[in-house]
């Protein structure tokens, strides 16, 4: 009875060990991108052609691993049962009791050895293991192959006489989100990519109101100004779309465009007109409106511009396809843009600083030691964290040795900073 014993528990554990290798092959193999795939194809060295072949019939090495798995993980059931019943019987334990233990323990060891840990590892290592476990993966393939073949066959068979069509399994926002993690620690996207496919699944969350020109920003025109008036404000500030208010900013009739003018611009300081009959509808939005239902609504009504407006009616800002589009793409600069380098020295310790730039960075050029978060990686990102609010212009944080001023903000966005960097002086001076 010992010997039985002992030689159940050695199997059960040899058992446990295949269901880790066939877990870990699955998730190494069909986790290898195509580009590497390609790679491997190119290098042509034996551990790597084995793995190409493999992958040259996904869906019947994906069949073997399923088959291979299933069996391992029944005859360890099978054997964990027969120790069960061993356990229960030297501890003189009910059978309910020992069924117990068994199922808690059994679930534990196979959830734990057998899909979490060997999948984790062969995630993170994915050609490694994917070549290390090619040789016995192969062996199996084949050892399986009559029996497989019959089982790749049946999912067609049966969907096509319950005349079903088969859909396409379409990634969750979770399982993208841990296949862009994956692809970050491989060094499989760029710094570039990896911030556009973040903004993308921010974008749906963000509203209309968070990236807004503010009311106060707003460069409008009286419905009753001369037209010389309105060309040099299109001259002075570059823009080619203006609002037109009657009376009050409350009250826009409509968005005049920069080449509704040329036909008056040889004559303006003569001619009067009515703005509000030349400009074009405009279109008016809620500040709690999402910006992807903003941007389908913009394509929808061919518009480059809307006015927010908020729950009362009145003006809030306005907001533009530009805008929209910068949340995904980043800052777009035009030919007529001055891009602000992202730091100038003011004075010793003192700078003005791009709140844009990277924390990694700043910490490099100015010999600073500031931390980086999983939840900012810029300084501008920083200081919402610190203040926990829409920051305004001089408002000061302190963090550590440094002094942060908020120099410049632009649709809710922190635009420019001050950093003073306190020496031991200072500080000795301000604890005193």
């Amino acid at each position: 009875m010992e010997v039985d014993s002992t030689f159940r528990v050695i199997l059960f554990f040899v058992l446990i060990g295949f269901s880790a290798f066939f877990s870990g092959s699955e998730s190494a193999y069909f986790s290898l991108s195509r580009e590497l795939i390609d790679r491997l194809r190119e290098r042509g060295t034996s551990g790597a052609m084995r793995v190409v072949r493999l992958l040259d019939r996904p869906r019947q090495l994906l069949v073997t691993i399923l088959f291979g798995n299933t069996i391992v993980n029944v005859a360890a059931a099978s054997v964990a049962t027969l120790l069960t019943a061993d356990l229960g019987h030297a501890l003189h334990l009910p059978h309910s009791v020992a069924i117990l233990i068994e199922v808690i323990v059994v679930t534990l060891i196979l959830l734990i050895f057998s899909e979490l840990t060997p999948k984790v590892i062969a995630v993170k290592n994915s050609y490694q293991f994917a070549e290390k476990v090619s040789i016995p993966l192969t062996f199996f393939y084949y050892l399986f192959l009559p029996i497989t073949v019959v089982l790749d066959k049946f999912p067609a068979l049966v969907s096509g006489l319950m005349a079903t069509r088969v859909k396409r399994h379409f990634l969750s926002k979770d399982e993208l989100r841990t296949l862009i993690e994956v692809s970050e620690e491989h060094g499989a996207l760029e710094e570039e990519e990896k911030e556009m496919i973040h903004s993308i699944f921010e974008f749906s969350k963000t509203t209309v109101r968070e990236i807004m020109v503010p009311r106060i920003d707003m460069v409008c025109v009286e419905r009753w100004a001369p037209l010389e008036e309105l060309i040099q404000i299109i001259k002075e500030k570059g823009h080619t779309r203006i609002p037109v208010y009657e009376q009050k900013i409350d009250n826009i009739v409509g968005i005049i465009h920069a080449k509704e003018l040329l036909p008056f611009i040889n004559h303006a300081k003569k001619k009067e007109a009515d703005l509000g009959k030349l400009a074009r509808r405009a279109l008016f939005v809620p500040d709690t409106k999402r910006i992807d239902e903003l941007l389908n609504e913009l394509q929808r009504e061919k518009q480059h511009m809307a006015i927010v407006v908020d729950e009362y009616g009145g003006t809030a800002g306005l907001i533009t396809l530009e805008d929209v589009i910068e949340e995904i793409v980043g800052e777009i600069q035009d030919e007529y843009d001055q891009e602000n380098p992202l730091f100038v020295k003011l004075s010793e310790n003192k700078y003005l600083v791009n709140a844009k730039i990277d924390l990694d960075e700043l910490n490099e050029e100015l010999g600073m030691k500031l931390p980086v978060d999983k939840n900012y990686e810029s300084l501008g990102g920083l200081i919402y964290e610190q203040i926990g609010a829409v920051p305004h212009r001089k408002q000061m944080v302190k963090y550590g040795s440094y002094k942060f001023i908020v120099e410049k903000v632009q649709k809710n966005r922190i635009v420019e900073v001050i950093v003073i960097k306190e020496n031991d002086n200072e500080k000795g001076e301000e604890e005193s």
